[in-house]
């Protein structure tokens, strides 16, 4: 009786790999699917910002220019840069989160990764640094 059981089960089990590997099979297009749909929209968002990068580089240029022939203040011009400067940065910083580093041939040496990452750094440690001078003066104004 223990030879017919194990006779019993083998085709059982046999049968069980085939559907197995059947199911693979067939599973196997649509899991790349998905994967492909998924790097086409990883793609499509990496092209969106490098266009937004690419962008706000070339207004940049355009402040730079309109400084230049004095049609924008001191107090415009550094407020504008500084918020364009900021989204550049905040950019690179997104294009870092989605593992794109590449950086422009054409970007201006004061737009490199390495230098807004400074400069911000600067700006949040004055900011941080004026408002603890701020909150000195108002305690020793009330006193």
């Amino acid at each position: 009786m223990n030879l017919v059981s194990k006779q019993s089960v083998m085709p059982i089990a046999l049968g069980a790999i085939v559907a197995l590997i059947s199911l693979v099979v067939i599973f196997i297009p649509f899991i790349r699917r998905s994967g492909a749909v998924l790097s086409a929209r990883h793609a499509s968002e990496v092209e969106g910002l490098t266009r937004l990068r690419s962008d706000l580089y070339d207004q940049i240029g355009q402040l730079q220019t309109d400084y230049g022939a004095n049609t924008v203040t001191d107090e415009d011009y550094q407020h504008q840069l500084l918020e364009l400067r900021i989204g550049a940065a905040e950019t690179i910083r997104l294009l870092d989160q989605l593992g794109y580093e590449d950086e422009p041939q054409d970007a201006p040496a004061a737009l490199k990764r390495e230098v807004l990452e400074q400069e911000i750094a600067a700006l949040r440690q004055a900011d941080s640094e004026r408002n603890i001078k701020t909150g000195e003066d108002s305690e020793s104004g009330g006193a």
